[in-house]
């Protein structure tokens, strides 16, 4: 097992420190919040692999917390809760993984829904660059498009001499072909 960074948000000292203490045991490095502002300060300072975080914190509520820590990319959050309300299923559906741990504590279910965010939250992450890079790939396809468009118009050439001609001025500026197709878009528009 990797020695993954786990901030555990409680405000119950016993509650955090006995999950910090089962998951040392683990291997994991851990590090302790008693509020949604702590946990927040201290994720923005050491990226960690997960958030454990309590429904019942003191200070900004959980959910705005977990919800700003998830946006911003810092983690994945996984919250404890001794009263899973209709409320907090619904509040759950928007989180990266929708698991959560109960209160008192149990130590299997706490290693098992701590792996399965762990693996899951690394996956979401890995879609998103995916998807990230996907939208990139399209947008520059779109550029590439309009440019080869208005230089069919203004120079009356085919589809593939436009390309060509498209890619030759990138060679010579040394430059990727969408950086060149926005010059060309500017030039024109």
């Amino acid at each position: 097992m990797d020695s993954y960074r786990i901030v555990v948000a409680d405000s119950s000292e016993s509650s955090r420190k006995l999950i910090c203490k089962l998951l040392n045991k683990k291997g994991y490095k851990t590090y302790q919040a008693t509020d949604g502002a702590g946990a927040i300060r201290i994720s923005r300072s050491v990226f960690p692999k997960l958030l454990i975080m309590d429904t019942n914190l003191w200070g900004m509520n959980a959910y705005e917390a977990a919800r700003i820590i998830e946006e911003d990319q810092l983690s994945t959050v996984l919250f404890v809760t001794s009263n899973p309300t209709n409320s907090f299923y619904q509040k759950l559906k928007n989180m990266n993984v929708f698991a959560y741990v109960m209160k008192p504590i149990h130590p299997d279910q706490l290693y098992q829904m701590v792996e399965f965010s762990i693996m899951n939250g690394s996956k979401m992450h890995q879609l998103s660059k995916k998807i990230e890079k996907l939208e990139s790939t399209l947008e520059n396809r779109k550029k590439i498009d309009r440019a080869k468009g208005l230089l069919i118009e203004h120079l009356r050439i085919s589809e593939e001499e436009a390309y060509k001609l498209l890619r030759r001025k990138s060679m010579d500026a040394c430059i990727s072909m969408d950086q060149m197709a926005e010059k060309i878009i500017k030039k024109y528009i």
